[in-house]
């Protein structure tokens, strides 16, 4: 069987896929490279193909209507395009609005049997929101490509990779017991069409931006929570293809959290793009999420840093400032020679428990721990007194697939949160050997029993109440997700590798967020997506240690 995750190496840095697997929601393997096929036979389905019985297109806010007709189900078509204009609000974006064209549904090429997938005990812990991704891919509109054939062409295809990924075609729906699962019933993915009359540059270039992820056009709901209630199930996936005056195309991929982890989601972009490059699907996903059920008799006792507690629970006055003090997202660039200057640094004394060195991830999320916790003590200006008694945590997601030995290509959410504590002044003043030292602890400590005791905890507490704290976040803590071995910069569709790629939520309040990704610049550069408040954010960059490892 061919492997999907591929070790990206330079001579500049060596690759530390042994060393960060304790760490990374990855995998890491090899996949061959297919040959990109010429546009004209990748864009092959002609303006005037009628529309597949797995789309549909619907109106704005209207419901689909199911009729049988002829022993089969149609749906009604409603042949207006959404008639919407969105506008950036954030200061950092331009004006330029973001024109929907239409909003369709696409459906498996292959009907699924309508059944109940039974959500494990991992997937009620995670967060229930939406994780978004945004590909930007230059020069793909001209004179023989046109938006129509790129949009019919991803729905094809689409289509074909979801008679296989057949989950983020379901709906998260009530049962009557009042427990969330996954219903197994072909309503689709939600694809939507849009529009910028802007060149990309003059838009603020190709970075994270919400406005094209889609989910405000796809009224899913509020957010960032985004759960089903009785009378309206929730979609799983979302999917937003924009086009730019100048002809760059957005692909925003948003897959619900509850359905599947970082992994998962990357799992079924690989293998779309593959259905696109017309070959066959190299890890099929298994779907038996049976095999993380929890023990009998229980043992939840290796669990720490989660609560069944809600944030109004713990703090209701920061849960109020939460939706008005402003957060910002800040997308910075670590070249492979900054991350050697921070191993070097880490390593000048030896770890504890091991001689194996730190790592580039161990390294990095130190000093951005380190960097992080120093802002937010500038701009609370606290008092040496204060950071002595205040405590801080890291909390960071390791990937469980080869603790639990789970099949390579286990679809779904296999992920738990490590959590290091210190006092802010011992963060501030112990220097980046220290806070890794902390972070090795807290990462040696997941293993498969920690797994296991998590899925009994949570099956203890009660299926849909259990968090982990980072959740409840109240601002002295950091959360960080490595997605560097991902190979996001390995999802062509025939139009060649994408520009940039990564992440793409929006702005938190309350939790102080780190999302590094790889760099279009090649293996061993790193992107990261830092999310803080905004008097954070700027006391961080005017910090010299920050800025003379990290730039825009």
């Amino acid at each position: 069987m061919g492997q999907m995750f591929s070790k990206r190496t330079d001579s500049g840095v060596e690759s530390d896929s042994e060393e960060d697997e304790e760490f990374h929601e990855a995998i890491d393997r090899d996949l061959p490279v297919a040959p990109t096929p010429r546009p004209r036979d990748i864009f092959s389905t002609p303006p005037s193909t009628p529309m597949p019985k797995e789309m549909v297109t619907i109106g704005e806010d209207e419901e689909l209507q199911e009729q049988e007709e002829q022993g089969q189900n149609i749906i009604a078509l409603t042949p207006h395009p959404v008639e919407e204009e969105h506008k950036a609000t954030d200061p950092q974006t331009p004006r330029a609005k973001v024109r929907p064209l239409s909003k369709t549904i696409v459906r498996p090429e292959t009907p699924t049997q309508e059944h109940w997938l039974k959500l494990s005990n991992l997937d009620r812990v995670v967060n229930p929101t939406f994780s978004s991704v945004i590909h930007f891919y230059t020069n793909v509109i001209d004179a023989d490509n046109s938006f129509m054939d790129v949009v019919a062409f991803l729905k094809t295809t689409l289509a074909k990779t979801l008679v296989d990924f057949y989950p983020l075609a379901g709906r998260l729906t009530l049962r009557e017991d009042g427990v969330v699962d996954l219903l197994c019933d072909d309503q689709g993915a939600i694809f939507i069409e849009a529009v910028v009359d802007a060149e990309l540059k003059d838009w603020g270039g190709a970075q994270p931006n919400y406005l094209l992820s889609g989910l405000e056009i796809a009224k899913v709901g509020s957010g960032p929570i985004y759960v089903p209630d009785q009378l309206t199930p929730m979609p799983v996936t979302v999917i937003q293809v924009t086009m730019f005056r100048c002809g760059t195309i957005a692909i925003g991929t948003n897959w619900h959290h509850t359905v599947a982890d970082g992994f998962s989601g990357t799992h079924f972009m690989r293998s779309w793009a593959e259905v696109a490059l017309n070959k066959p699907i190299s890890l099929r996903p298994d779907h038996n999420r049976g095999m993380l059920t929890p023990r009998n008799p229980l043992n939840p006792s290796l669990v720490y840093g989660y609560s069944t507690k809600s944030l109004e629970d713990i703090c209701p006055e920061a849960a109020k400032a939460s939706t008005t003090e402003p957060a910002r997202l800040g997308t910075f660039h670590l070249d492979k020679e900054k991350v050697k200057e921070l191993k070097d640094i880490a390593n000048l004394y030896p770890p504890p428990f091991t001689p194996r060195p730190y790592t580039s991830t161990e390294s990095v999320s130190a000093h951005l721990w380190i960097q992080m916790t120093k802002a937010r003590a500038s701009a609370n200006a606290y008092t040496a007194e204060s950071a002595r008694d205040t405590v801080t945590k890291f909390f960071m997601f390791v990937d469980g697939r080869k603790r639990l030995r789970l099949p390579a290509g286990f679809f779904g959410n296999v992920v738990c949160s490590a959590c290091a504590v210190a006092k802010e002044a011992d963060i501030i003043n112990g220097g980046v050997h220290y806070a890794a030292s902390l972070i090795r602890t807290a990462t040696r400590n997941i293993n498969d029993e920690y797994f296991r005791s998590l899925i009994d905890w949570v099956e203890d507490k009660g299926m849909s109440s259990s968090k982990s704290e980072h959740v409840n976040s109240l601002g002295h803590d950091v959360a960080a997700t490595f997605w560097t071995f991902f190979p996001l910069y390995e999802i062509e569709f025939g139009w060649g590798r994408p520009t940039f790629a990564a992440r793409n939520s929006p702005p938190r309040p309350l939790i102080d967020g780190i999302a590094m990704m790889p760099s279009a610049d090649g293996a061993g550069n790193m992107v990261a997506l830092l999310n803080l408040h905004a008097d954070r954010m700027s006391k961080l960059q005017r910090q010299i240690s920050f800025a003379t490892v990290f730039h825009s």
